[in-house]
């Protein structure tokens, strides 16, 4: 058994199920009651990024505990609450990522797998009713945490910090939550609430194809475009079932080269910072876009990107 896996699984759960969906469900969507949680999460990566760590897994398991602590509020956060929250997963996400370069991609994409195989199974469980998953989830991180033991690193040399690959990384994390804050909140497209095993099946398979045939992020680029081009035409053509195939493949298929190409940087600095932009700038702006209606913006980002690809990215893939 694996306990890493476990521990990355639980906190792509909570992240998930009570920082993106349960919190920001239970407040209604109201930007006026939230805004903290993501300047707490940039704070966070900020102080993981360049804080001193002399034992990692020390500083998880005390974070941890405080997420545990937090949680038996929810969902009755303050705006200091959801601050501190914010900063606790800005700041676990590095070190956890990092702990994770001694994986391998198959690791990795048992981890996604889990998690969104879970996430989904209980994406329709009420937002006021998730404290115990709230309270669950970190609990499961400790105890999993506890009887993780660090292999030799994997991956010995380090990938190269390029911003291009930021901004690969922002566009298809922004293009992903537009989405699925839109589609959250359609009634007639809210995927998730009526083909819960089709959208797992599709997860699954996004994930495996990723792990079978995925190569490096940048290499897939076009291949990623298209898929989420697809998913937004599905969108506007109301094929709610072509869309709860299409979507949730990108959905994982991205997310597996993604995280690899984090943890390939081994190093905790740029892993932090790039967690900035990836993490808490593209989601947070998507997540305005998603609440104004605006979803054409996003699909207008992915044409730009899209004329943009033959002169700057494609000779960097």
């Amino acid at each position: 058994m694996n306990f890493l896996v476990i521990v990355l699984s639980s906190q792509l759960l909570y992240y998930l199920l009570i920082a993106q969906t349960g919190v920001v469900g239970a407040f209604d969507s109201h930007i006026h009651d939230l805004y903290t949680l993501p300047i707490g999460g940039v704070i966070g990566s900020l102080f993981g990024a360049f804080w001193r760590h002399y034992g990692i897994k020390t500083e998880l398991c005390f974070l941890f505990g405080i997420q545990i602590i937090i949680s038996w509020f929810y969902p009755d956060y303050s705006l200091g609450m959801l601050l501190v929250l914010g900063f606790v997963i800005g700041y676990t996400t590095p070190l956890l990522l990092y702990m994770f370069r001694s994986q391998s991609r198959g690791q990795l994409a048992l981890g996604l797998a889990i998690s969104y195989a879970v996430g989904t199974s209980l994406y329709t469980y009420p937002f006021l009713q998730r404290g115990d998953i709230a309270i669950l989830l970190p609990m499961i991180s400790v105890i999993a945490l506890r009887y993780t033991r660090l292999q030799s690193t994997l991956y010995s040399e380090k990938q190269p910090f390029r911003w291009s690959t930021l901004g690969i990384m922002m566009l298809w994390i922004f293009a992903d939550s537009a989405l699925f804050e839109t589609l959250s909140r359609s009634g007639s497209m809210d995927i998730w609430s009526h083909y819960t095993l089709l959208i797992i099946s599709s997860h699954l398979a996004g994930v495996f194809l990723a792990y079978r045939y995925g190569g490096e992020l940048m290499s897939q680029t076009r291949t990623i475009w298209f898929l989420f081009v697809l998913s937004y035409v599905l969108y506007w053509l109301k094929e709610p079932i072509a869309l709860a195939v299409i979507y949730p493949i990108v959905i994982s298929y991205y997310n597996v080269l993604l995280f690899q190409a984090l943890i390939r940087l081994a190093d905790i600095r740029l892993i932090g910072l790039s967690m900035v932009g990836v993490g808490w700038i593209a989601t947070s702006a998507a997540n305005a876009v998603a609440l104004e209606h605006q979803i054409w913006i996003a699909a207008g980002v992915l044409g730009m990107a899209a004329l943009m690809y033959p002169f700057y990215f494609r000779r960097l893939a």
